[in-house]
């Protein structure tokens, strides 16, 4: 069975690259390591923002920085938005996210998988629109500060609304990139039933509506160069599909606006707190020991890893590419080619 996965990631792996470009996945690279301190209101975090502000520019598009100041630890400190927006056929606009912060430097981790993973992947697809026109108008952000509380999407969502720049009915909803390489499997979420904690004028707003991930996940099976994407079974604490609170998402689920969030990871493991997808993968290089029969630790008492990859020494270029390049690959690509597809995808109805 594993023979048969990895020979059917290369061969989808060889068809994706066919049509996308090296130096995109050298980009992922060479973000994580050069900026493998990006912590949130800390100068790693504004170098990062300064060299994705060039990559954008170099692409010959218009790029607005959004500064803002969030309190943590007793000090106000500076961060940054990055937005591009390519103007499409539809006057409706939608938003896709991803934050380009990262935590965990001090353990060894660069946030290659999270989060450079899902900023690059909006860099390499707004160099994929070029020239083109979506549907719809699409804004890609990429957001400072979410690993320290999601003060950049929330002073976004804040602006947007305040400015009422875009009418409120014209916002089609959001897309969040966290974390999309690294992890088994690749799945689409939507916002839980059950309101997150929402500031209490958003109480009414909330909006748990499956409608972005379902078209995500609909456009990924006519799409031949993009590998599948799940809907994670029911969990202990989440019914099939949907996800908690604790990304760039759930912002714009308080305000209201429908989201969709794509995820690498693997909800099949027994991980060190159950089958919820905080162990991302299988990979006997990222446990003490791992049991292929039962899914899980040889010994759940000495188990040290668990199969995680955030926010551990095992989120870095030397950990993940000999083990991982091609697997990596593959995925962000076909996330590059699946978002690609959908925005320029006149929708039904």
């Amino acid at each position: 069975m594993k023979k048969a996965y990895l020979f059917a990631v290369t061969f989808i792996f060889s068809c994706l690259t066919a049509s996308a470009s090296q130096s995109d996945w050298d980009s992922l690279v060479h973000f994580s390591s050069t900026y493998g301190e990006r912590l949130a209101g800390k100068p790693g975090e504004q170098k990062a923002a300064q060299w994705l502000t060039a990559q954008f520019e170099a692409q010959d598009v218009p790029v607005n920085i959004q500064p803002f100041t969030f309190f943590h630890y007793g000090k106000n400190l500076p961060s940054q938005n990055i937005e591009v927006v390519i103007e499409g056929q539809s006057d409706k606009t939608l938003i896709i996210g991803a934050h380009y912060d990262a935590i965990g430097y001090k353990k060894g981790s660069h946030g290659l998988t999270d989060n450079a993973s899902g900023a690059i992947t909006l860099l390499a697809l707004a160099k994929q629109l070029q020239g083109k026109t979506p549907y719809y108008n699409v804004r890609i952000v990429l957001f400072g500060a979410e690993e320290v509380g999601l003060f950049g999407a929330r002073h976004y969502v804040s602006s947007l609304i305040e400015s009422q720049e875009i009418a409120y009915t014209d916002i089609v909803g959001m897309i969040n990139l966290d974390t999309v390489i690294g992890g088994d499997m690749l799945y689409v979420h939507s916002a839980h039933a059950l309101p997150y904690k929402c500031a209490d004028s958003q109480a009414n707003n909330f909006n748990s509506n499956p409608v972005l991930r379902d078209a995500l996940l609909t456009t990924s099976t006519t799409v031949s160069n993009t590998l599948e994407y799940l809907v994670h079974p029911t969990t202990e604490d989440y019914p099939e599909g949907v996800t908690g609170g604790w990304s760039d998402h759930a912002p714009f689920a308080c305000a209201g606006f429908p989201i969709a969030y794509i995820e690498a990871t693997n909800f099949a493991i027994d991980g060190e707190s159950g089958r919820d997808g905080y162990s991302q993968t299988a990979n006997s290089e990222f446990w003490t020991c791992f049991d292929d029969k039962t899914l899980s630790a040889c010994n759940r008492e000495e188990e040290k890893f668990w199969g995680k990859l955030w926010h551990t020494k095992f989120d870095q270029q030397a950990y993940l590419i000999p083990t991982h390049e091609k697997h990596m690959k593959a995925q962000f690509h076909s996330n590059v080619a699946l978002l690609k597809a959908f925005v320029l995808l006149e929708p039904n109805g």
